[in-house]
């Protein structure tokens, strides 16, 4: 007999009955399988559902509570009056028209504005809100401190994205996110504003390794140390193409403080940080071997203490050009004020004559400074 190539063979056996070959066996049994699987996926994709607030649910905290694995939970526009707990489930949980129209307010609840500690993994995702008013949890460091104002991630790695951290304030660690032991959480494009903390007022992270992708820190403000961030021990956090801005702390680490921590910053710009103490952009303190580099300190604020690594920032001067034939060097604030074109910081003017050299150089008062009074001059001479 030959064999067809069709899927099905069989033989009479006894009294006619028919029964199926090993190959027809394997191939039922693949066959069945799929069936399964198939069957499986379906239902999968059948089970997963999106639930509005409030449409849905009249609260943010219900639709969490309602959902199940897999689930969308899409919260309108509007400002929610709440504090959430995301218990452990991988959902998504997003504001339908972004974090400036979606807003969860946990004023006046004394608590945390967001919960990840119940072993959220990446799968559970933050997207397009606003956390503010947050005042922090209490108990973990004593009945009177309080920590994580917007977010309190614990033993936690959710992803967090496109998400505004703002106004919260903590009297002890943590303004706008703590992340504590073991919580190595995402951040991608998120802002972290007007937070205030002793410690770690936009961030503070300890015994984990955060990662920020694309996030700014803007005026924030620790009372303490770290006003942008504050890497304590054991911590690891690595920053990519992150901006410091206005941010402040009255002793050490205006944009970031690291201590006995590791970790990297690649990319950074840090512009008018300001640290009462040392080091207005970085503090690289005591057991610290975290690195930095490709990062650029925009004002003299933005100094830099610690850290063999650490590209310095004494330079702030720059080619200002303001005109084809006139070139000083400025600060770059300095140089925008003036309507010139600033090269960047660290570039020169080409040589010239000595009368031309001494102009380009921009001591025009021949102070040994480059300052505003010089660009005084300037101004007069180009009028």
């Amino acid at each position: 007999m030959v064999d067809d190539g069709s899927l099905m063979q069989s033989h009479p056996v006894g009294g006619g009955q028919l029964w199926p070959t090993k190959r027809s066996t394997g191939l039922k049994s693949l066959t069945h399988h799929l069936v399964i699987l198939t069957t499986l996926l379906v239902g999968v994709a059948a089970s997963a559902s999106t639930i509005r607030v409030p449409e849905d649910a009249l609260s943010i905290q219900h639709a969490i509570d309602l959902a199940k694995p897999g689930d969308v939970v899409e919260v309108g526009p509007g400002r929610y009056l709440e504090q959430i707990d995301l218990r452990g489930k991988s959902i998504l949980l997003r504001g339908r028209d972004g974090a400036a129209k979606t807003i969860i307010d946990a004023a006046n609840r004394n608590e945390s504005v967001v919960w990840c500690v119940a072993a959220e993994g990446p799968g559970t995702v933050l997207e397009g809100l606003t956390l503010t008013g947050g005042t922090g949890h209490i108990g973990i460091h004593g009945s009177d401190s309080a920590i994580g104002g917007g977010l309190l991630a614990l033993g936690a790695s959710p992803t967090i994205r496109d998400c505004i951290f703002k106004a919260n304030a903590v009297n002890r660690n943590g303004g706008g996110a703590y992340c504590g032991k073991g919580a190595d959480v995402r951040f991608e494009r998120c802002q972290f504003v007007e937070n205030t903390a002793e410690k770690g007022a936009g961030v503070l992270a300890v015994a984990s390794r955060p990662v920020f992708i694309d996030c700014a820190f803007k005026l924030n403000r620790a009372d303490y140390s770290g006003g942008g961030v504050f890497a304590a021990k054991g911590s690891a956090p690595v920053f990519r193409g992150c901006t410091f801005e206005k941010n402040r702390a009255a002793y050490q680490g205006g944009g970031l403080c690291s201590l006995e921590s590791a970790g990297e910053i690649l990319g950074a710009t840090f512009e008018r940080n300001f640290a009462g103490g040392r080091g207005g952009a970085l503090y690289l303190g005591f057991r610290t071997s975290m690195t930095a580099s490709a990062c650029s300190f925009e004002a003299k604020t933005d100094s830099v203490v610690g850290g063999d690594e650490i590209v310095r920032g004494e330079d702030f001067l720059g080619v200002c050009d303001l005109s084809a034939t006139v070139c000083i060097l400025s600060e770059k604030s300095d140089c925008f004020a003036a309507g010139g074109t600033f090269r960047g910081n660290g570039t020169r003017c080409p040589a010239a004559d000595t009368t031309m050299q001494a102009r380009r150089g921009g001591d025009l008062n021949n102070d040994g400074e480059v300052d505003q009074s010089d660009m005084g001059i300037l101004m007069l001479l180009w009028h």
